[in-house]
């Protein structure tokens, strides 16, 4: 990859300097210091860029060689400036080159940025367009209702015929397409178009003649719809899904609406008219259903209707602190009262004296201000913006009181309201306020931030005249404890509670621990140690900042000397621990022993083999030799077995004993021809390598090492050419790894390769110096 890179790029330049122009430059590698980028044709650097492209060099990649090989700063900017010239221009389209058409923008260059025209308020949805698109709504007509009186009866239609008193029977009949109803005893009877009612009076001026009770009243006759049947409406102006549906007799205008998915984006809601018999039968307001459901305008359906979505007339926007802000379609007489209803009302802190409209006007939007008293009669034109800002953040009457009163908070400024009337007001001070000082912030009319300063006892006592509040003042009374500094004490050690605790007149040292809980178990509560910081008010370094004091209490916290330590604040108390009172730690001893587990430590000294000893000794499989010992997780060397060295290793808490199992076989793996364990018989490592047949062609001998039972590893050490190899023990592990590749090499392939290419060049450049 690398020699394919290096014979692309001196492709790339000898492409570049053996260039001839019209005015028959020669240029060579000795002279592309003086190269002319004027000089060279349009047809020649598209070229360059051509091969450029099928070498995979980028144009980046390119320039930078040339720069390299000397070219000047000013050519390659003007390499670059010809060949962004030779792209824009499409010199070379359909050859791979891709036109680019220039920004016009980014042409120009003008300083000013254009800036896209923001819209005053954010398009809003259209008011009453989401009932159409909820999917849990069917609205589908009820068919288990009693007949309605005034359904209109057509063909398909069954009715259910019952006569009932003296003389009983029950009928039910089909009206044929004729319109007719074939009566049995009775003959035929015409009730298309009729009304069930009127279908009642016609069939019972019938039947009287079979059954003359019924002039009597004896015998009723009752008729009421059995299955209806269906009708087709068509769907047709700005409706969502336009179409013919065929629907119940029974359904009424608003399921139609709700089967043709509403209005679309243009649609009307306010004047949805109902076409029958090819004139409009009744125009529908759905906003009457939508604002106070009212039912009015939802009239039956009959084969053939017609219902059509109009495009909206106008529409108007509402937002800002309304309760239901949206865009609404008005009607040409409803007035900015009737906008602000649709919307729900006001807000709870909506700024109602005003209305805020944006128009359109035929260049640009027009703001008005319309005020509260024109509400019930402007009218607003299509395409308004209304917005009803909220009432500002701030209170006209209002000052508050902090710091020490037992009511502190923000009142009511009344008239000619002072400040012994504010405190009154927040019933009184406190026993902690401070009475010669406190302060009043305001803000005086020109808006600057000033302060008024008080004296509470003065004005109490009529000394100073009481001072009349302003809107917004905040009065704060001190504290005699905002004056003071806190004083602390820290207690710290074996007690039960350690921390900081306020100080208090008076505390002796068995007062601070008490607070603190008492001593702990391990606590040496004959040496507490106090901590005092000297206050010395010299102007000169001193040495000595801090003097200790050491104390001695018993359990019950009595002294021994008569007179009790008193604390002073910032002290610091400190209570150490019993010298031998703790736990050393544990060891944990797993392995070949009889009694594996976990051990205490007893004695600051305490060795390996004392704990092996505790736990039962090795079992006869144990291996004392190599025994393993880690600790915090690291092997430890140590060699327990050695006379010298089996009383050197103290153990400390957290130690791991492992004592393993003895093994009289030696392994050997890695790079051999026959991995296995071998019965242990002599300490020579060369035996054991043999014995697995030797060392891999890939293998190396120098890199072999052991590692021991114990984990220690021994590697074959090497001298001039001397090579020492480690003993080997029962239970080693010899591993022979794999040789190391060579460092990279460039072959005799790649070598024939360079050579031949620097052949090539050298001919090309002899050529090129003849011409």
């Amino acid at each position: 990859m690398r020699l394919r890179y290096i014979f692309f790029a001196l492709l790339f330049s000898v492409l570049l300097i053996g260039s001839t122009t019209s005015s028959a430059q020669t240029v060579s590698v000795e002279n592309m210091q003086n190269l002319k980028v004027s000089q060279l044709s349009d047809a020649y650097i598209l070229s360059m860029i051509e091969r450029m492209q099928a070498s995979g060099i980028s144009e980046e990649a390119g320039i930078q060689l040339l720069v390299q090989r000397g070219l000047p700063p000013s050519e390659v900017e003007e390499l670059k400036r010809r060949i962004n010239q030779i792209k824009s221009s499409g010199v070379n389209e359909g050859k791979g080159l891709t036109r680019r058409t220039p920004d016009s923008v980014r042409t120009i260059r003008d300083t000013i940025n254009p800036v896209a025209p923001t819209p005053i308020k954010n398009p809003s949805r259209v008011y009453g367009f989401d009932y159409f698109n909820n999917s849990t709504i069917t609205f589908e007509p009820d068919l288990r209702i009693a007949s309605p009186q005034n359904y209109i009866l057509g063909a398909g239609d069954e009715i259910v015929i019952m006569v009932t008193g003296v003389n009983e029977t029950t009928t039910a009949r089909k009206i044929s397409p004729d319109g007719t109803v074939l009566i049995p005893n009775a003959g035929l009877v015409y009730l298309n178009g009729l009304s069930i009612e009127q279908a009642t009076r016609a069939i019972r001026s019938k039947l009287v003649k079979i059954y003359p009770a019924i002039s009597s009243g004896a015998t009723q006759v009752t008729v009421n719809l059995g299955n209806v049947r269906s009708i087709r409406v068509t769907v047709i102006g700005e409706a969502k899904v336009p179409g013919t549906y065929t629907i119940s007799s029974l359904a009424s205008v608003f399921n139609a609406l709700y089967l043709s998915k509403g209005p679309s984006l243009n649609g009307s809601l306010r004047n949805i008219e109902l076409i029958r018999n090819g004139r409009v039968l009744k125009t529908i307001d759905f906003y009457s259903f939508l604002n106070k459901g009212l039912t009015t305008d939802n009239v039956g359906l009959r084969d053939q209707d017609v219902i059509r979505f109009p495009v909206y007339n106008k529409r108007v926007a509402i937002a800002g602190t309304v309760k239901r802000p949206a865009t609404y379609e008005l009607k040409d007489n409803e007035t900015l009262n009737d906008l602000i209803e649709y919307a729900g009302g006001f807000s709870d802190n909506a700024y109602r004296a005003i209305a805020k409209v944006s128009q359109l006007g035929d260049r640009e939007r027009n703001l008005r201000d319309v005020p509260a008293s024109l509400f019930d009669r402007y009218v607003p034109l299509n395409a308004d913006s209304v917005y009803f800002e909220a009432i500002l953040n701030r209170f006209s009457n209002r000052v508050t009181i902090n710091g020490a009163v037992y009511r502190p908070g923000s009142f009511e400024l009344t008239p000619s309201l002072t400040l012994k009337q504010l405190i009154d007001k927040a019933e009184g001070l406190r026993d902690d306020a401070f009475l010669t000082r406190g302060y009043i912030k305001r803000t005086s009319p020109d808006l600057e931030k000033v302060v008024v300063t008080f004296d509470l006892g003065k004005i109490r006592s009529g000394a100073q005249s009481d001072i009349l509040l302003a809107r917004e003042d905040s009065v704060m009374i001190l504290s005699t404890n905002d004056l003071r500094e806190g004083k602390s004490i820290t207690i710290d050690g074996y007690v039960r509670r350690p921390g900081f605790f306020s100080y208090r007149a008076g505390m002796t040292i068995q007062d601070a621990i008490a607070m603190a809980g008492g001593f702990s178990t391990a606590a040496a509560s004959h040496r507490i140690e106090i901590s005092r910081i000297l206050k010395n008010e010299s102007d000169i370094v001193a040495n000595e900042l801090v003097k200790t004091y050491t104390i001695e209490l018993d359990s019950a916290l009595n002294s021994r000397t008569a007179n009790p330590f008193s604390i002073e604040p910032l002290d610091f108390i400190h209570v150490p621990r019993l010298v031998n009172y703790r736990a050393i730690g544990n060891v944990r001893v797993n392995g070949e022993v009889l009694f594996p587990g976990d051990y205490a430590i007893q004695k600051r000294d305490e060795t390996a083999n004392d704990i092996i000893v505790r736990a039962g000794g090795l079992t006869p499989a144990g291996s004392l030799e190599f025994t393993q010992v880690f600790r915090n997780g690291i092997r430890v060397e140590v060699d327990l077995a050695s006379k010298t060295n089996r009383d050197s290793l103290i153990v400390m808490a957290g130690d791991s004993i492992v004592v393993p199992r003895k093994n009289l076989y030696v392994e050997v793996s890695g790079v051999v021809n026959t991995p296995q364990l071998l019965k242990y018989s002599r300490p020579g490592f060369k035996y054991y390598i043999n014995a697995a047949g030797g060392v891999k062609e890939n293998g190396s001998i120098k890199g072999s090492y052991i590692e021991y039972a114990n984990g220690i590893n021994r590697p074959v050490k090497r001298f001039l050419f001397f090579r020492t190899y480690p003993r080997v023990k029962p239970g080693s592990k010899i591993i022979v790894p794999v040789k190391k590749a060579p460092a990279f090499r460039i072959g005799f392939g790649e070598v024939s390769a360079l050579a031949s290419v620097l052949t090539a060049l050298v001919g090309l450049a002899a050529i090129l110096r003849i011409n």
